[in-house]
């Protein structure tokens, strides 16, 4: 018996006709051009090509809740590349790929990244390596598509309970899936092609430079717009050992981030000085996270993970006291009040020395409608103004209010300077 029915509430699967079998032979998706998972078979759509089989019970989806059918284009490496996409065929784009082969086997073949506009991104993440955490913080945001190449000697459903579970495994609680829209399945066809097209070699050298290697992830908008800019004009102009202070540090990719740019610079000028992102977090996991994606960053010699409860404002000071060369102190997404009333008026700073924040924040005259974070975890729209001002030594240089990029909540985006010591 079969069941027909047709998905017509979301754009990229209209008219899309599927049909279920309850009993006897598997019935072969009806999906032009789509590649779909059933529980023991996967389909490569317009392109008759069947899959690796994969033995996955109804009942372990279940509990994980992965869904029964996750739609994903199978694509050869040629369809990806050419920027192919059979649920738009009149829009041409070419998604970022995740190389999901382990380290050896992409050291001994690497297919190449770059960050030029000509050639495509791709990213080698361990499949391993994101089972167990390491790298997970590397792949893009959830709202985000994206490709994937699946090697020989990884399981079907472990890509399927990764990135396609509604679920958390850990936690049990609810989850987006990541969306990943195409996959491509590692084969001699595909090395031919790739060879083809020189991208099994990374002879041009970019790869071997950590600041030409490409990401999936970005770093917070006030970091990567504002706050980058200005550090490394006083890089260029500064003299002396250059430390940046990352106040709830999380799993560390703002670190990174500036850690990348700066030594970049370092390099590029061939300047001795020292330079130190330092990424402060209460929690042990922070680290746990934070030292893998340094290292393979190629940063973990500029950057340095601390454990220090930051509500205890008298271990941060004598933190500060006993920092060289402190550039800047910044936030994003982690409000202290007491710490910031304390690196406001009383916290010893050079001058120059920056503070910069990122957090939700009300507009003027306007409630705050989100359910997350709650409102007192919000900051009233003056209430930075109020702290930074000029009675305290300090000269704000940027304050403007922006929406954030997963559900529009209203942020700020701010940043002082550090003028004078506060008068006694």
């Amino acid at each position: 018996r079969s069941q027909q029915f047709t998905i017509n509430d979301n754009p990229h699967f209209a008219n899309i006709t599927i049909f279920i079998c309850c009993g006897g032979r598997r019935a072969k998706p009806k999906a032009n051009g789509y590649g779909m998972f059933s529980s023991d078979e996967r389909w490569s759509g317009k392109f008759g090509q069947k899959a690796r089989a994969e033995d996955s019970t109804s009942a372990s989806r279940k509990r994980l809740k992965i869904p029964n059918v996750a739609f994903s284009e199978t694509v050869t490496l040629k369809q990806w590349y050419d920027g192919f996409s059979a649920r738009d065929e009149e829009t041409v784009y070419r998604l970022p790929l995740v190389d999901l082969r382990t380290d050896d086997e992409y050291s001994r073949k690497p297919l190449m990244s770059s960050v030029s506009q000509s050639t495509p991104i791709v990213v080698n993440l361990p499949f391993d390596q994101l089972l167990s955490g390491d790298r997970s913080c590397e792949l893009p945001p959830r709202n985000v598509n994206f490709a994937i190449l699946i090697p020989a000697t990884v399981n079907i459903t472990d890509i399927e309970r990764f990135f396609f579970a509604t679920e958390s495994t850990s936690t049990q609680q609810s989850r987006k899936p990541w969306l990943v829209r195409q996959m491509i399945y590692e084969s001699n066809e595909m090395w031919e092609y790739a060879k083809e097209i020189g991208m099994d070699s990374n002879s041009n050298g970019e790869a071997e430079h950590f600041f030409s290697m490409p990401r999936l992830w970005k770093p917070d908008k006030l970091v990567e717009d504002i706050l980058n800019p200005l550090l490394i004009d006083k890089f260029i102009k500064g003299q002396g050992a250059f430390v940046v202070w990352d106040l709830g540090s999380g799993s560390g990719r703002d670190v990174s981030f500036l850690a990348e740019q700066l030594k970049a610079l370092k390099i590029k000028k061939d300047d001795p000085r020292s330079i130190q992102v330092v990424g402060f977090d209460c929690h042990k996991g922070s680290s746990r996270r934070s030292l893998p994606l340094w290292k393979n960053r190629k940063v973990d010699d500029v950057t340095q993970s601390r454990l220090v409860n930051l509500k205890k404002l008298d271990v941060l000071e004598k933190e500060v006291q006993g920092e060289k060369g402190l550039i800047c102190l910044y936030a994003v997404r982690f409000l202290n009040r007491s710490l910031l009333d304390w690196i406001a008026r009383k916290a010893q700073l050079t001058n120059g020395c920056i503070f910069a924040m990122s957090h939700f924040c009300k507009e003027n005259g306007r409630e705050w409608t989100w359910d997350h974070p709650k409102e007192n975890n919000v900051l009233s729209r003056e209430e930075l103004n109020r702290l930074f001002c000029s009675q305290y030594g300090w000269k704000i240089t940027h304050d403007e209010i922006c929406l954030d990029g997963d559900h529009g909540r209203t942020m700020i985006h701010f940043c002082a300077e550090k003028a004078e010591f506060p008068k006694k």
